[in-house]
């Protein structure tokens, strides 16, 4: 499991579900319409077409999406295909009041080649893993959310919003005793909120969400794993202006989870557990603005963040006695929620319309987080774990035609208790850097490259720091894109200089051959070249 750290905090506002930050989405605007088909095609086999309606009829406006891919995949059994159609409507009560749902479908199958035996560049990256042919998952799932926003005074706004999700994958293994495992999972959630303007007392949002989930793993052997969740919710944030350029914010959260967890196994009988846990988040930061237009911003931030795990995170995987070494389901228990402590000063700065500037230095210290531990072969809570790190971002103009955009990202993370203080977690690069340039010639052509370089990192359970290292690696991506009329077609070349990586691998106990098993280096191949030419009709 790699951990990501993204600058800013949100789990106030959003819970568990921001641990590392937030991903601001913007759409399109609600009053924009467009109807456009698309298809692309490719490397291994890959035929993707898609294609969007939207109109308006007086206040309502519809939307219509869908999308179908297919890929045969450049290693053996990892075809995969899938299907996705949305639609959403949406009806204007007046300028800025309006109720809304959006429902989709989607349908998948893909194949699960496993992993690669060996230290990364070894093996031969296109065979399946010995005990993962014929392995497959076939996934259908829908979900939908109703929302309304409304004025209910000139300072106050109500949005609530409920939405719903189920999925049902079968997973096939026929290497395996169970054969066939269902996993069904549904949830709902219901996020009622108010937003408050106190003029120049700043803003309020006070909100409560209520959550329900299950997850249940059926095999074909009778094997049974279930868990039921329940998440109550209240928080509170507010903005307040300290002067023209400078704001306070702050806020506050606490979760109560209930949680209830039923393992039965035909070889070992039935174990339960049941959890009442709660956690709280915390947020306050200062941001000044300055300069011309207050286009520049310094900003300092303390942040307390929690995450509670999934209800797959209740279940990892063992192996069983020689000489099959069959793997099954290890029943972990509910854990305790992981808590993160982050320390984050940065700035971001314009020296001209041509040259912005960011830099943020970040400070995360996690208790108890949720990791996988392959000495037991269960889902733990781990001992604490510090990482740091500096991430400096650079916009450059060197003339109306040309963009480039360097980054450099340089961490640490380390263990700072338990049998592994001092030792350095796996699966995070000292450096990774990347460095686009974007050059657009006219007005409907444009050339971007993306060049991605990732350090040398430790394999996933080398808690000692005992063995070989990760490669690092360079990737190179090249796309044109051309615009003529309603038109747009592209040219897309992935890792053009073919270089044989991995983002993944790891080091544990693991079957070397059939009836054999043995501790081994291991690692799940990125993908090689591979060259994609698509197009789009726009309607107008």
């Amino acid at each position: 499991r790699r951990v990501l750290f993204r600058s800013g905090g949100g789990s106030v506002q959003y819970g568990d579900k921001a641990v590392g930050g937030v991903v601001n989405i913007i759409t399109r605007s609600d009053l924009q319409r467009g109807q456009s088909v698309a298809v692309k095609f490719g490397s291994f086999g890959t035929a993707i077409t898609s294609g969007s309606y939207s109109n308006q009829i007086h206040d309502t406006k519809f939307n219509l999406d869908f999308s179908a891919s297919n890929s045969d995949g450049w290693r053996d059994n990892s075809q995969a295909s899938q299907g996705v159609a949305k639609l959403g409507v949406t009806h204007y009560l007046s300028q800025s009041d309006k109720v809304y749902f959006d429902g989709s479908f989607s349908t998948q199958s893909y194949g699960t080649p496993g992993g690669v035996l060996g230290q990364v560049g070894q093996g031969n990256p296109k065979a399946v893993k010995f005990n993962n042919v014929g392995d497959k998952n076939v996934v259908n799932g829908t979900a939908a959310i109703f929302g309304l926003t409304k004025a209910i005074s000139n300072q106050d706004r109500f949005e609530i919003d409920f939405s719903y999700k189920d999925s049902g994958a079968t997973q096939y293994t026929p290497n395996l005793t169970d054969k066939t495992t269902i996993y069904d999972k549904w949830g709902f959630d219901l996020t009622p909120r108010i937003k408050r303007s106190w003029g120049g007392y700043g803003d309020s949002v006070l909100g409560f969400d209520y959550s329900e989930s299950m997850g249940s793993f059926v095999t074909n052997t009778g094997n049974v794993q279930k868990a039921n969740v329940t998440n109550k919710s209240y928080y509170l944030t507010h903005r307040f202006p300290l002067s023209q350029s400078l704001d306070l914010l702050g806020g506050y959260r606490r979760q109560t989870q209930d949680a209830v967890a039923y393992d039965y196994k035909s070889s070992t009988g039935q174990s339960n557990a049941a959890k009442e846990q709660s956690a709280n988040a915390t947020d306050l930061a200062l941001n000044y603005k300055y300069g011309a237009s207050n286009l520049n911003k310094i900003y300092a931030r303390l942040n307390n963040s929690y995450r509670f795990a999934n209800i797959d995170e209740y279940w990892a995987m063992g192996y069983g006695p020689a000489p099959n070494y069959t793997a099954y389901r290890v029943f972990s228990g509910i854990l305790a929620p992981q808590k993160n402590k982050t320390i984050e000063f940065g700035g971001e700065w314009l020296f001209s319309n041509r040259q912005k500037f960011g830099l943020t230095l970040y400070r995360m210290d996690s208790a108890n987080e949720i990791r996988y531990d392959h000495a037991s072969g269960e889902n733990i809570n781990a001992a604490d774990i510090r990482r740091y790190g500096v991430v400096a971002t650079a916009q450059l103009n060197p003339s109306s035609a040309w963009l480039i955009t360097p980054k450099i990202n340089l961490q640490k993370a380390k263990y700072q208790a338990g049998s592994f203080d001092g030792k350095d977690i796996g699966l995070v690069p000292v450096v990774t850097s990347s460095l686009g340039v974007s050059y657009k010639p006219t007005s409907n052509l444009t050339y971007t490259s993306y060049l991605n370089y990732v350090g040398k990192q430790r394999y996933e359970g080398d808690e000692e720091n005992t063995l070989n290292k990760m490669p690092s690696f360079v990737t190179l991506d090249l796309t044109a894109i051309y615009k003529y009329g309603s038109w747009e077609s592209s040219v897309n070349i992935k890792n053009l200089f073919d270089k044989r990586y991995a983002n993944y691998g790891g080091h544990g106990f693991v079957q070397t051959a059939p009836g054999s098993n043995g501790y081994s280096y291991y690692y799940y191949p990125s993908d090689p070249r591979a060259i994609f030419l698509s197009t789009r009709y726009t309607f107008k």
